[in-house]
C-alpha cells in the first residue's frame, strides 16, 4: 500500500490535504511553484491558480508551456483540466502546438479504433483539450482544418469529431465544419491518415453529404482500414441529430 502511495505522488497525484497545504499561497508564489522539481507541488500550484478566477490567457500560457516539459501523469491532468476552461484566446495558443508534445499520436490508420461504439478520446493531448473545451471555439478550429498546416489539421480532425459528437454544437457550426473536413478530404486522396481521421470525424454529422461518402468509401476504397471505419462511422451517424 505504502509503494502504490509513493508512486501516485511520484506521479503529482493530489490529495485535499495536498491543496490545503498550499491555499495560503499567492499567485505569485504558486506560479514561481510551477517549476518546482515535486510533481505534487506543480499539480497544487495549477489547481489554485485555476481556482482563482475567471481563465486568463496569459496563465494559460504559463500552463501550455508547462504542459510542453511536463512528464507526470497526474500533473498533466491538472494543465489538460486548467486549460480546457480557456476560451478562443487560448485555443488559437494551443492549436499550433498539435502533433507536438508526446509520441502518443496515430502515424497510420489502426484497427484498434474498429471495436470503439462511441468517438474515442484523442490521442494527441493537445487535440483532447480543443476537444473539451466551449463549443465556441469550434469556428476556430473549422477555419484551421480548411488551411492548417497537415501535422496539426490530423490532430485538430480528431478534436472536431469529439466535439461534435458529444458537445452541443450549432446546426450552422456543424453544416461549416462537415464541409470543411469535405474540403479536406477531397484534397488528401493519397493520405491515408487523413482520410481515416476524416471518415471517422464523419461520424459526427448525420447529413446526406457525410452518408453518401460514407456509402462510397465502404464500396470503393481500396484501404481496409478506412472501409472498416466507414462501416462503423455510418453506423453511429444515427446517433447525431439529423442535419
Amino acid at each position: 500500500m505504502k509503494s502504490r502511495i509513493s508512486q501516485l505522488l511520484s506521479r503529482g497525484f493530489l490529495t485535499i490535504e495536498d491543496v490545503a497545504v498550499f491555499r495560503h499561497l499567492s499567485a505569485v508564489n504558486l506560479t514561481q511553484q510551477l517549476e518546482s522539481e515535486d510533481a505534487v507541488e506543480r499539480s497544487a500550484a495549477i489547481r489554485l491558480l485555476a481556482q482563482k478566477g475567471e481563465p486568463d490567457t496569459s496563465m494559460n500560457r504559463l500552463f501550455a508551456d508547462r504542459l510542453k516539459r511536463e512528464t507526470k501523469l497526474y500533473t498533466k491532468i491538472e494543465l489538460c483540466e486548467a486549460l480546457q476552461t480557456g476560451g478562443e484566446e487560448t485555443a488559437l495558443m494551443l492549436i499550433p502546438l498539435l502533433g507536438t508534445i508526446g509520441r502518443n499520436q496515430h502515424l497510420q490508420p489502426s484497427p484498434e479504433v474498429f471495436k470503439k461504439s462511441s468517438y474515442p478520446l484523442p490521442r494527441d493531448i493537445v487535440a483532447r483539450i480543443l476537444a473539451r473545451m466551449d463549443p465556441a471555439i469550434l469556428p476556430t478550429l473549422t477555419s484551421f482544418i480548411d488551411d492548417g498546416p497537415r501535422a496539426q489539421v490530423v490532430e485538430a480532425v480528431d478534436a472536431v469529431g469529439f466535439m461534435c459528437f458529444y458537445s452541443p454544437v450549432t446546426k450552422e457550426h456543424r453544416l461549416a465544419t462537415l464541409h470543411a473536413l469535405i474540403n479536406r478530404l477531397s484534397v488528401s486522396p493519397n493520405d491515408e491518415l487523413m482520410r481515416w481521421k476524416i471518415v471517422r470525424a464523419f461520424e459526427s454529422f448525420n447529413h446526406p453529404d457525410a452518408l453518401s461518402i460514407l456509402r462510397e468509401t465502404i464500396d470503393n476504397s481500396a484501404a481496409p482500414t478506412i472501409r472498416h471505419e466507414a462501416q462503423r462511422s455510418l453506423t453511429l451517424v444515427a446517433q447525431q441529430p439529423v442535419m
